[in-house]
């Protein structure tokens, strides 16, 4: 019996130890947790006859589809097939099976906002928000190059996050451009040709309307404004 009184005396201590002991180095605080950021994302279509040869008639870009993510919620990866919603993005402008896919990213965890704008003219200027989150601090967005065979311009996961954790204020990032890989038409205007078997998503180059190719200018720039 006096040994199990001994033993009950030293709960109070042992409590009190793991209260005292319980906090963060040095007697800090504990870091704050980064809440949600909302952005507003604009798209500046600058593809025209100036800046690019063999600009078709009726140029413009299919409404921008993406998602917020972690980094293994990517909605393409360079050197891979693309997907269904991908092929059908960038071949048609078609975002049903892009939109499906995201989805369900989002119910994997791997995403966590989707962002759908509309269709553009370009040159242009399109403007939408999105939430992010600091479990899902990456940002990816695609539109279709159109007309084209299968050729789409990215926002290709970017990190908004700087390196000290907290969000960026302002970004601008040029605005890449790919092919699905799925057709094999050589011009804007090329009757489809089916690609089979279908090759990976690769950097598309396009040749500028002056100066030597590949490496023309982009075909738009994506702005990234912090407004909450």
């Amino acid at each position: 019996m006096p040994c199990s009184l001994h033993r009950l005396g030293l709960w109070p201590a042992m409590l009190g130890l793991a209260a005292c002991t319980n906090t963060s180095p040095a007697g800090q605080p504990p870091a704050p947790t980064i809440g949600p950021a909302l952005y507003r994302v604009t798209f500046e279509a600058t593809w025209s006859a100036d800046t690019h040869a063999n600009f078709p008639a009726g140029a413009h870009f299919s409404a921008v589809i993406g998602a917020s993510h972690r980094a293994d919620g990517l909605l393409f990866r360079p050197g891979q097939l693309a997907s269904t919603g991908i092929r059908d993005m960038a071949e048609r402008g078609n975002n049903t099976a892009l939109r499906t896919e995201i989805t369900t990213l989002a119910s994997s965890g791997a995403a966590f906002r989707m962002l759908e704008g509309r269709v553009i003219n370009s040159p242009g200027m399109v403007a939408d928000t999105i939430r992010l989150n600091a479990a899902h601090p990456r940002l990816s967005l695609v539109t279709m190059i159109a007309p084209s065979p299968d050729w789409f311009a990215v926002l290709e996961d970017e990190n908004l996050l700087d390196a000290n954790g907290q969000w960026v204020a302002q970004r601008r990032v040029p605005a890449r451009a790919y092919d699905a890989g799925t057709d094999s038409g050589p011009s804007f205007t090329a009757p489809d040709q089916a690609t089979l078997p279908a090759g990976v998503v690769a950097p598309l180059r396009l040749p500028p309307a002056t100066g030597p190719a590949p490496d023309g200018p982009p075909l738009g720039t994506w702005l990234l404004e912090r407004i909450k």
